[in-house]
């Protein structure tokens, strides 16, 4: 059993951490054949700009085709395989096998390139980009074709030795397998950020070299004539008049990473070749490698738990039936809750725009920049000076329960009344109270203007806008904390305050002293509830005032909102609702040390 055990273990480790770098292995392979594709299509635009084509034609000269083809692999720099095709027959290689008539014809129905063994083909088109001629094709280079290298063959084997002593050493071996796992995770990461960052400086290099190969063939007419002409060669990269090195750099612009490297066209003439280095977008990689690695501790302990199951088979059984009613809940909760929140920490750390091609990786820069917005901290003040009518509201509502907490029929009646308006739409009623507060024909300055005082602009005026949210939130929260005091006071024993009652103790002392102690659990939990809402409301103040006027009712949500769906801001919006997060963590932590003392009715 001991022994089942061990190789149980070691065999789900160890396929934990060969799965973690085969993935890795995969998305690098990726990205050599991004960079391969990118290369055959800065090829391709190269030759389409130097080769001249036939007279009153849009065909190249075949001789002049033939020529630069094989020029460019002659290039000093130039260590990738490419075969230029025109039509199906090889220009650079005589000897090469010919390009089948189906790729060919596959080439010019899709036009888009198409992985052919090892090497990616793109199409070739003619001077007026109009037809298909040929292709081209670029060999894919493998910077690191084994999936496990020296030190991942070691990752792996520790990982299994790992899995296959948890059995004798329990807790603490699990906790090293967890460790290893994280190891294992990390490393395959960086491994996909390295082979990212090969990718693209692989790419730098040959295009620098068909762009200074191409200005050297065509007139000089300016720095940024020139780079407007030479840019169909580097697609997806900027290409701006600016000195540099000729050694790939990497840059931060205004949170943007960036691979830059110069092309010299000749004296005194330089482009700046600049791109989204490929590791930008790679951070995502990072969840799916832990994830990877993390399932063979996952599936350690789940052997361990099966091992000690099956000395106790009747609790092995009660427990399956247990989690068959419990997984519904948990695949629910899994798709609707931790998934959007693994999502917005991804976004949170990446500079993510729908309308922008990039998503790159910024790190903490969205935290940092909510720390230097002066909006974030006026809707953090106004969400807190909001969350002051909670125990407005809770006040009320508990005196509204003392005072119906009798079963008579105007008691029921009242109830009832007081609980419509939670029951009601938000909306309808956030456009109501609108109609109230108007200042010219709004119900609360009727008698303002009867009086002769100046009416109230109630929702405009900076200094009352967010007096009259709070109010508005008091109207609809009275009614459901009344119900919710109301089944605390009827669970309180009448033995209780009887027995005050006849020690002599007063209307008051009774309810200080008996009532009120008693009713902490409600307390506490109309007051978890009604803080959690009022750091979450967003209806009430996109309906009313807009956040305004002068961002008077800003809050944490509707700043949420404008920064997420006005100015596009996703990572920013992220970072922030992930502030509000912990916010609402650290609240409810402290109510509940606060309060929560456990009251027992005995």
């Amino acid at each position: 059993m001991m022994l089942a055990r061990r190789i149980g273990g070691a065999a789900v480790m160890g396929l934990a951490g060969l799965a973690t770098l085969v993935a890795a292995r995969i998305v690098t392979h990726r990205a050599e054949i991004a960079a391969a594709e990118r290369s055959a299509n800065s090829a391709a635009a190269y030759l389409a700009l130097v080769t001249p084509a036939e007279p009153h034609a849009s065909t190249y000269q075949l001789v002049q085709l033939l020529a630069q083809a094989r020029g460019i692999g002659t290039l000093p720099g130039w260590t990738e395989v490419v075969e230029v095709y025109h039509g199906m027959a090889p220009l650079v290689h005589a000897t090469a096998t010919t390009l089948p008539r189906a790729t060919l014809d596959l080439l010019q129905q899709r036009d888009a390139p198409l992985l052919s063994g090892d090497d990616v083909v793109v199409p070739l088109r003619d001077k007026d980009d109009w037809d298909g001629v040929g292709a081209v094709s670029v060999q894919v280079v493998s910077t690191d074709a084994a999936v496990l290298g020296g030190w991942g063959l070691v990752l792996v084997l520790v990982m299994a030795g790992l899995g296959a002593v948890v059995a004798r050493l329990g807790r603490a071996a699990v906790l090293a397998c967890v460790l290893g796992a994280v190891l294992v995770g990390s490393v395959a990461y960086l491994r996909v950020v390295a082979g990212e960052a090969a990718a693209t400086d692989r790419w730098l290099s040959r295009t620098r070299l068909l762009l200074a190969e191409a200005s050297s063939r065509l007139a000089w007419t300016g720095a940024a004539s020139t780079a407007q002409r030479l840019a169909p060669l580097a697609r997806g990269a900027d290409i701006v008049p600016d000195s540099g090195s000729t050694e790939i750099q990497r840059e931060v612009v205004n949170g943007i990473p960036h691979a830059r490297v110069m092309a010299a066209l000749g004296p005194g003439r330089w482009l700046t070749l600049s791109v989204l280095p490929g590791e930008a977008n790679a951070g995502g990689w990072l969840f799916v490698t832990l994830g990877l690695a993390l399932l063979g501790p996952a599936g350690v302990m789940l052997i361990e738990w099966l091992a000690r199951a099956r000395a106790h088979p009747r609790s092995f059984h009660e427990t399956l039936t247990a989690w068959g009613f419990l997984t519904p809940a948990t695949v629910h909760l899994a798709a609707f809750s931790f998934g959007p929140m693994l999502f917005a920490l991804y976004l949170s750390v990446h500079r993510w725009s729908p309308i922008e091609p990039v998503k790159p990786f910024v790190g903490m820069s969205n935290f940092v920049a909510l720390v230097h917005d002066p909006l974030v901290w006026t809707a953090l003040r106004n969400t807190l000076v909001y969350t002051l009518h909670v125990p407005v509201a809770m006040t009320i509502a508990l005196t509204i329960a003392l005072l119906l907490r009798r079963r008579a029929k105007g008691a029921l009646f009242a109830r009832v009344v007081f609980i419509l308006p939670y029951t009601s739409s938000v909306v309808a009623i956030a456009l109501v109270w609108q109609w109230l507060y108007h200042p010219d024909f709004g119900l609360f300055n009727w008698v303002p203007r009867a009086t002769g005082w100046e009416p109230v602009d109630w929702l405009g005026d900076p200094r009352t806008a967010l007096v009259a949210v709070m109010i508005v939130s008091v109207w609809l929260q009275v009614g459901y904390q009344m119900v919710l005091f109301l089944a605390g006071l009827q669970a309180i024993p009448q033995d209780y305050v009887d027995a005050a009652r006849v020690d002599g103790a007063s209307s008051w002392q009774r309810f200080w002293r008996v009532t009120f102690p008693l009713l902490r659990p409600v307390t506490l939990f109309v007051l978890v509830t009604g803080v959690i809402a009022s750091f979450q409301v967003f209806t009430l103040v996109y309906i009313l005032t807009g956040g305004g006027p002068l961002h008077a009712t800003d809050v944490i949500v509707y700043r949420i909102y404008q920064m997420a769906w006005q100015f596009l801001q996703f990572g920013g919006a992220s970072a922030f609702s992930l502030v509000l997060f912990v916010l609402l963590f650290i609240a409810t932590w402290i109510q509940f040390r606060l309060l929560g003392r456990r009251v027992e009715y005995v």
